[in-house]
């Protein structure tokens, strides 16, 4: 998606902690949207999701009118970004906080842990079967260790594993659609060279603006007793709900794409891909410090089973990527 930085400008990067401490806190940042679901329980996927992207979506129309409000777009690409924002935003947004709180966020943390590494199989298209054998180890602890997760989830809480399933199906096809969104995404930034991925991330936040505006008008109507429910509790319900949507909005969304972007410019993406993972370890530990327990050791081994083949299959595809020289291909 990004081209390589040259041996020299890698060295100089890792001499210095900055590039690192960026790319720390984009994966800090990214985790927030695994725990907002749990903290924001009274609120719905959707009025999480709104409550967002409307933050993400006013600093895009703020930044796009400052800085390139004389660079046009047309029609064509304006759909586009539409398609994109009411996909790769709104809908996997809502799918990641429906599972989150339907089937508990340990259950979702490992399988949201597996996008770098779909990601990666998908953007390459020519991995030679020496690769795949390599890659099977990996994919078994992943496997196992999301059995174990999903199994124990379900026992825990009370429930028939087979009603688990809806919310870990919900996570899968929120992997799946966000990496066909960055695949395609990439390639639409290759394809329009003249559009810079800073213009076209705010296109992308202003249309998905749109959308939750009119989620937020929709739902006001149509759930007016929902509506006022929540804004008559008393106590943090309301002040919660907008510090946290602010910083999935501002944080997880603007602001840990700016730490990533410093980060893979200045860093080999050897270690990028590797320090991608340290998303699921503050995930797991938001989660914990969230609800005052430590996982089950059961769950626990199958978390770390899980974490362990991620970070395998990330070694194993970088390494090949720097054996052959391959990126990824978005097309």
């Amino acid at each position: 998606m990004r081209e390589q930085p040259s041996l020299r400008s890698q060295g100089r990067s890792l001499s210095s902690l900055g590039p690192i401490g960026s790319m720390i806190a984009a994966t800090g940042l990214w985790a927030v949207s695994l725990i907002a679901p749990l903290i924001l329980a009274t609120y719905t996927p959707v009025e999480i999701t709104a409550g967002r992207y409307l933050f993400f979506g006013a600093i895009s129309a703020v930044i796009l009118v400052a800085r390139f409000r004389h660079r046009r777009l047309g029609a064509r690409r304006w759909a586009r970004a539409a398609f994109y924002g009411l996909a790769g935003n709104l809908a996997v947004s809502v799918l990641v906080s429906f599972a989150v709180q339907s089937t508990g966020a340990e259950v979702v943390i490992p399988i949201i842990g597996l996008l770098p590494i779909c990601v990666s199989v998908a953007g390459s298209r020519h991995l030679p079967a020496s690769t795949w054998r390599r890659l099977f180890v990996p994919f078994v602890l992943v496997t196992v260790g999301l059995v174990l997760v999903l199994t124990v989830q379900s026992t825990a809480s009370g429930r028939d594993a087979r009603l688990a399933w809806p919310g870990a199906a919900a996570a899968v096809a929120a992997v799946a659609l966000w990496t066909w969104y960055a695949l395609s995404n990439a390639r639409f930034l290759r394809d329009n060279p003249t559009v810079t991925s800073s213009h076209w991330s705010c296109a992308v936040g202003v249309a998905t603006l749109v959308f939750c505006l009119a989620i937020v008008v929709t739902h006001r109507f149509a759930n007016r007793d929902a509506f006022l429910l929540h804004a008559g509790q008393t106590g943090q319900a309301w002040p919660l709900f907008v510090l946290v949507t602010m910083i999935l909005g501002v944080g997880t969304s603007f602001l840990a794409t700016a730490f990533f972007n410093r980060a893979s410019l200045a860093l080999p993406m050897g270690l990028v891909g590797q320090l991608i993972i340290l998303e699921t370890v503050f995930s797991i530990v938001y989660v914990c410090l969230y609800e005052h327990t430590t996982p089950p050791l059961v769950q626990a081994a199958g978390m770390v089973l899980a974490l362990a083949g991620i970070w395998l299959s990330a070694r194993e595809l970088l390494k090949e990527s720097v054996e052959c020289g391959h990126g990824f291909d978005a097309g």
